[in-house]
C-alpha cells in the first residue's frame, strides 16, 4: 500500500531542505545531491570515524544522534552531541586533514554522507549547482569564523588578555 522507498526519499529531501547548507536549493537540485550521496546506518555506539583518520566527508543526520568525543587513557570526554537535522565534519569536505576527534552513534542513526570526490564531480558535471553549493559553504564558514572571532575576543576580555584594554 505504501511505497517505503518513496517515503525514505521524502525524509531525505525534507532533511536536506531544512539544513542551512542546502536550504534554498530546488527540489531537483536536492535530488541530484541525494543521487550522489551515500546513506549510512549506524548501530548504537558504533564508531563513525576515529581520531587520526583522514576525513573527506560531511555527515547530515537524518535520524538519531551522534557524539563527538576524545579518548585519553581510556577516559572518554564527550565534546559535543548532534541530533536530527544537524551536520558535522564539514571542514573535512574541503581538506585532507585528519580528524582530531572521534564520532559514534549515540543511538541507531541514519546519516547522509557527502564525500569530497562526489562534490568535485558535481562541480565539474553541473557547474551552476556546484557553485551554488560552494557559495553556501563559504557563507556558512564565514559566519562560523565571525562567531569564533567574537568568542575569542570575549574570552580574551574575560581573562584580561586583550592588550587594548590595559
Amino acid at each position: 500500500m505504501f511505497d517505503k522507498r518513496k517515503s525514505d526519499d521524502n525524509v531525505l529531501i525534507s532533511t536536506m531542505k531544512n539544513c542551512e547548507l542546502f536550504n534554498g536549493l530546488s527540489g531537483s537540485e536536492i535530488k541530484t545531491l541525494i543521487s550522489i550521496s551515500h546513506i549510512r546506518d549506524y548501530s548504537e555506539s558504533e564508531k563513525i570515524f576515529f581520531d587520526g583518520t583522514i576525513g573527506l566527508c560531511i555527515y547530515l543526520i537524518v535520524k538519531g544522534s551522534v557524539q563527538i568525543f576524545t579518548e585519553n587513557d581510556n577516559k572518554v570526554s564527550i565534546l559535543k552531541e548532534f541530533a536530527e537535522g544537524a551536520f558535522f565534519s564539514e571542514v573535512h569536505l574541503f581538506s585532507e586533514t585528519s580528524h582530531t576527534v572521534s564520532c559514534m552513534a549515540k543511538e541507531v542513526t541514519r546519516v547522509i554522507v557527502f564525500a569530497k570526490p562526489d562534490i568535485e564531480d558535481i562541480v565539474k558535471i553541473k557547474p551552476k549547482l556546484g557553485n551554488k553549493i560552494l557559495l553556501k559553504f563559504l557563507d556558512f564558514f564565514a559566519k562560523k569564523l565571525d562567531e569564533l572571532y567574537k568568542e575569542n575576543s570575549d574570552l580574551k576580555n574575560r581573562l584580561n588578555l586583550n592588550p587594548h584594554n590595559n
